[in-house]
């Protein structure tokens, strides 16, 4: 389950925004003055998947999100495509909006992960440790311990609690290059921000506004052959809409972000 949970963090990344050398780790929480501001109580996203002729195959709920009156997030349930609960998220933050706890539970069979994450005075991420629950089990289980390493208050490494290398990063002019252990590029970072993710057998490009938010993502195969590009629409900071298509340019998915409002 917490290889499951890891791969999901990881395509959260892009979709959410994390930062690098900005924020580098804080789980979607970036753009919490915009959910502020905008007195933003709730989200729920709406998606529809199409088929080759047009037609709707899918119509689902696939989240919905709490938010604090302070703009963070601090709940979300995120659904099946049949609109069957699948997990939900409980998160905590310290004074700087900074994620320091996520509680996940999986619905289906209620077992549990835990991370948290400690920051330094300079508030830089510099440890993150997950444990995991069984629904049979009264106890949180040590499963992973994560070190961060910083260079010229940049980000240069991450390791584990063995002091092996899982992730190391380089600078080159505005670029920063993210790198696995067996030196494979993985990521990209331009002004702290998500350009380029490399999914094995899959590369994800990133267009961004100025404040970071991702205007246009290319989906492509190691080739560079273009498997789809999904276009985001915003209103006063907020994301309204994501429409995807495929290569020949024919709608295959749409998400409707609906907002509930403070008073």
């Amino acid at each position: 389950m917490n290889q499951t949970l890891n791969f999901i963090l990881l395509l959260l990344i892009p979709v959410l925004s994390f930062g690098q050398e900005k924020d580098f780790y804080d789980l979607g929480n970036s753009y919490h003055e915009i959910f502020r501001n905008n007195k933003v109580k709730s989200l729920k996203v709406l998606t529809k998947e199409f088929d080759k002729k047009g037609d709707i195959k899918e119509n689902y709920v696939e989240l919905i999100q709490n938010f604090a009156k302070n703009g963070d997030i601090v709940w979300e349930k995120e659904f099946y495509d049949d609109s069957t609960a699948a997990w939900e998220v409980n998160y905590k933050y310290n004074d700087n909006h900074q994620t320091i706890r996520t509680e996940w539970t999986w619905l289906d069979e209620n077992d549990q992960d835990l991370t948290e994450y400690e920051y330094d005075s300079d508030n830089r991420l510099i440890k993150s440790r997950e444990f995991y629950k069984s629904s049979n089990s009264a106890d949180f289980l040590l499963e992973e311990s994560q070190f961060y390493h910083y260079k010229k208050n940049r980000i240069s490494k991450v390791t584990n609690i063995d002091n092996e290398i899982e992730f190391f990063y380089k600078k080159k002019g505005k670029i920063v290059f993210g790198f696995n252990a067996d030196n494979e590029l993985k990521y990209k970072y331009e002004n702290g921000e998500f350009v380029y993710q490399n999914m094995d057998s899959i590369i994800f490009q990133y267009e961004r506004n100025k404040i970071g938010q991702i205007l246009k993502n290319t989906k492509t195969d190691k080739k560079g052959t273009v498997l789809s590009q999904s276009i985001y629409e915003y209103s006063n900071g907020l994301l309204m809409k994501v429409i995807s298509k495929d290569r020949e340019g024919d709608l295959i998915r749409q998400e409707e972000y609906q907002y509930e409002y403070y008073e």
